[in-house]
């Protein structure tokens, strides 16, 4: 993450104004594991460090380390519930707010953290994580019923139309609940959830597509024939990568293809045992058990007109 060098300037002064020197080497332990301020300062242990010269290292190695929201999000925690019992009120944290979204990025109060503004860019990690860190994530997977078919029997215009109509309905039900689309491929898409209640935002994007897709077939679908597709939700660890290919690699991501392959029958939506616990139970009440193929303890959820 690029920062300004006034929001640099204001950070260091945030440290050394609002929080006591004490505090310093707690804080950094917080951001960084195992940090150690007298070997990051240079200063032997049996000397004290001056707050000026701890205040510029910390902040410098947030940045160094691409921790800089994480510590700007510690000084939000610090305002609100303090530390150990006490309260440190942050007189800065207002222009600190203004200068970070001068940079791309809101507060969420859902998460109370911050994350990438979409109305200036969306990225595959949100902005805020790094290749190569491995975190736990729910996926929703989908692709297109007979999308061959489709393709022979109709006119291309006609299929194009469609097929971006649905990738604009994803695009709205994963975007709108913090998730971000990993990949397209060409009858079938990935999109991952990572921050807040993740399982229960990939579950309610792939119950609002299912829901958009229903009136769109009965109102807007250009083809002679409802567009169908099969989906699921799966959650578990993955390692981040923006390679598409390193990403369908992981077990994490095989499993979520093989539930949506093996176990949603079209226009339904399957979500796993690992995901069906974590769900409130009045959203778990809207789906039912379905027969898996490969054993597995698999539910389902699909939208019917009334009565039928």
């Amino acid at each position: 993450m690029k920062v300004r060098k006034e929001l640099v300037q204001i950070a260091r002064k945030t440290l050394l104004e609002s929080v006591p020197p004490d505090m310093h080497h707690r804080l950094a332990r917080e951001l960084f594991e195992g940090y150690d301020l007298h070997e990051a300062t240079g200063f032997p242990a049996t000397v004290p460090i001056p707050p000026q010269v701890s205040a510029q290292v910390i902040v410098d190695d947030a940045l160094r380390r691409d921790r800089f929201l994480e510590l700007v999000e510690l000084y939000v925690r610090l305002e609100k519930s303090g530390f150990m019992g006490r309260s440190y009120p942050i007189p800065q944290l207002r222009e600190i707010f203004h200068l970070v979204g001068l940079e791309g990025f809101t507060w969420d109060q859902h998460t109370g953290m911050f994350m990438e503004d979409p109305r200036m860019r969306r990225t595959a990690g949100w902005g805020r994580i790094l290749p190569g860190e491995e975190r736990r994530y729910s996926l929703l997977r989908i692709d297109i019923a007979r999308n061959s078919r489709l393709v022979r029997t109709h006119k291309p215009t006609e299929v194009r139309r469609a097929f971006a109509d649905l990738r604009e309905m994803l695009t709205r039900s994963v975007e709108d609940r913090g998730g971000r689309i990993w990949a397209w491929e060409g009858d079938g898409a990935l999109a991952a959830f990572h921050f807040g209640h993740a399982t229960t935002s990939a579950t309610l994007a792939g119950m609002a597509l299912l829901h958009d897709l229903f009136l769109y077939n009965r109102f807007d679908n250009p083809l002679e024939e409802p567009l169908r597709i099969r989906s699921a939700v799966h959650t578990g660890p993955l390692r981040f990568t923006e390679d598409q290919v390193e990403i369908r690699r992981q077990e994490t991501c095989k499993e979520a293809v093989e539930l949506e392959e093996r176990c949603a029958p079209p226009d339904w939506l399957a979500i796993s045992a690992a995901v069906a616990p974590t769900l409130d139970r009045v959203l778990l009440d809207r789906f039912k058990p379905l027969e898996s193929k490969n054993a597995w303890l698999v539910y389902g959820y699909t939208v019917k007109m009334e009565g039928a």
